[in-house]
Parts: structure tokens; sequence; C-alpha cells
């Protein structure tokens, strides 16, 4: 199945479930649908500073720049269910019309031929956004927000916390 948007009011990854159990999901609401796509922490991560990078170098090359940034804190819209889990991804900068043009593509299972599922046959589920240089700011100041929102890290070792505690490799094997 493939999903080309190329006027969005949305574009944000959100959380669902306690840190440490956390799953992310990018959500994408045109006036007319909304849709859903698994992914994992640091695809997200990656992502938003990809993004940033691109932002730079949009406003050193072309002078461009993007607007008062309008906030979206707001949780991920429901139902939360996905279309898809994303492979790969790309971002790229369409000088023709000032947007980021972001693809992605479905989690391969059982690849035959590239980009077709050895199963079935069809071709592997795509995802094309385009979204404003202000789309991309908030949507890469709000992922940076949650990912870092996760579990605080030991002070010994840099792993996460859970909640009870970890067995701590620097304490040789005492729960911290």
């Amino acid at each position: 199945m493939k999903f080309n948007f190329d006027e969005v009011e949305r574009f944000v990854v959100g959380t669902v479930g306690m840190p440490g159990e956390r799953e992310f999901f990018l959500q994408v609401r045109t006036a007319k649908e909304l849709r859903t796509f698994k992914l994992e922490k640091g695809q997200a991560a990656a992502l938003a500073e990809r993004m940033r990078e691109i932002i730079r170098e949009v406003k050193r090359r072309y002078g461009l720049g993007y607007g008062l940034l309008r906030s979206d804190d707001s949780p991920l819209e429901m139902p939360v269910e996905s279309e898809f889990a994303i492979g790969s991804m790309s971002l790229t900068w369409d000088e023709e019309d000032s947007t980021l043009q972001f693809s992605a593509t479905a989690v391969p299972e059982d690849l035959g031929v590239e980009g077709v599922s050895e199963e079935t046959g069809e071709d592997l589920s795509t995802l094309e956004v385009k979204i404003t240089l202000d789309q991309a700011a908030e949507f890469a100041r709000r992922t940076i927000k949650l990912v870092e929102a996760g579990r605080r890290p030991c002070t010994f070792c840099g792993s996460p916390l859970d909640p009870s505690g970890h067995l701590c490799p620097r304490a040789n094997g005492y729960r911290r």
C-alpha cells in the first residue's frame, strides 16, 4: 500500500506506554484522514537530528527560515493503529516548492527481489510526506524532547534506570 501526503496539518512522533516500555509512532494528519506508523526510538531521534541539519543548511544556503513555531505537545490522536512498521527512511529538500520530502518503506519481512515480499509478491508499503520548514522545525523540537524524556541514566554506568533500579555492572552486579 502506498501513502502519499502533499499537504499535512500535523506530522508528529508520539509514544504509547511507560518509559522503558514505550512504543514510538509517527502520525500524519490531513484535512481528511489520520494515519499512524510504528518506528523505533532511534529512528525518531535520527530523523529529528537530520531535519535539524537540513534546516540549518537550507537557512545557510538559501536564506530561508521558518516563522514562529506553533508548539504541538498534544498526545497522539486516537485510535493509534499502525499501518506498518517503518524500515528505511529518507529525507530530501525539494528546492522547487521549498519543502522537505520524507519517505519511508515498511520493514521488509521475507524479501526476495529488492522491495518485493517473497511471500505475496507485492511491493512493500511506502509512505511519502511533504512538510514545510515550520513543520520540520517543530517535529525536530518535539521529537528530541520526547526522546530525552525517557528513563534517567545510572550515575555509575550510564545505562537507563528502571523504576526498580537495575543490576549495575560498575557496582559488581549490585542493584542500583
